[in-house]
């Protein structure tokens, strides 16, 4: 079995990377994360889907507070 090559590892002291994965990470989570009775909802799958739509978490909801604010 042949292995793939490794994909070298992104620059994250650059700030354009920093940028686009900031980016990415928001994309992904933004509108979904929002629950429109308030809050963000918290577990998701890889494909986006909420898995647990009622249960959250006091860091992880930080966590979603700070990013929105920046």
């Amino acid at each position: 079995m042949s292995r793939l090559p490794a994909s070298p590892a992104p620059d994250f002291r650059s700030a354009d990377v920093l940028r686009q994965h900031i980016a990415d990470t928001m994309a992904f989570y933004h509108p979904r994360a929002i629950d429109p009775a308030g809050g963000f909802f918290q577990y998701f799958r890889d494909d986006g889907s909420i898995y647990d739509a009622g249960h959250r978490h006091l860091v992880s909801s930080t966590r979603f507070v700070f990013n929105y604010a920046m």
